[in-house]
């Protein structure tokens, strides 16, 4: 969905929704015990609403987007602010990084990778020895959420018991997950739906 993405990239800080979501998630990534915080990795960061907050928690932070319009407004914040530990990084997969990292988070991207068991083994190999994976993302759902994106393939939310085995079978032990956000959109027939949020923290094993 990158062109999707990059449609809506200047118009993606407009709304107060999202802007909430990020803070959210931003306050519970800085409530983490990290064995290191030299860098962290914001993967499906867009715009960088989340990874901009958190410049002051990290040494360096890594932005990192398919969309090219979205990491473009992220660009223009980033030189605005004169915000100098903060990079950006035009990729698919986490393996085009090539480097390791002390943690990386993903909010509301996950639900958007098709191959899951592939994104948690490049995740295990871009982090530190005992670095951390957050995924902030969708409890499973009916499909509705993407209900007004019929080109949207990917998953409709997440089973987390079924998650965090693929997570342990990747080499992470699982530290906890939990609902912690909830997005709220009104339906065919008017009524709004809740569209609760987990976040999932796991480090990686030795």
């Amino acid at each position: 969905m990158s062109n999707y993405f990059d449609s809506v990239a200047s118009a993606w800080d407009d709304n107060p929704m999202k802007i909430e979501r990020a803070g959210a998630t931003a306050a519970k990534v800085k409530e983490i015990d990290f064995e290191s915080y030299n860098s962290i990795v914001d993967f499906g960061s867009g715009t960088g609403l989340l990874g901009v907050q958190l410049r002051n928690t990290f040494a360096t932070v890594h932005l990192a987007d398919s969309s090219e319009k979205m990491l473009e407004v992220a660009k223009t914040k980033i030189s605005t602010a004169n915000l100098d530990n903060i990079h950006t990084h035009h990729i698919e997969c986490l393996s085009e990084l090539n480097s390791k990292h002390s943690a990386i988070v993903t909010l509301m991207t996950l639900h958007h990778i098709p191959d899951v068991q592939s994104f948690f083994s490049q995740a295990y190999n871009t982090l530190d020895l005992r670095g951390t994976l957050i995924i902030a993302d969708l409890y499973k759902e009916n499909g509705s959420f993407h209900k007004n994106h019929p080109e949207f393939s990917g998953h409709n939310g997440f089973d987390v018991s079924a998650l965090k085995g693929i997570a342990e079978h990747s080499g992470f032990h699982v530290e906890r997950v939990a609902p912690f956000y909830e997005i709220w959109k009104e339906n065919e027939v008017g009524v709004e739906v809740s569209y609760p949020l987990f976040l999932l923290v796991a480090k990686k094993s030795g």
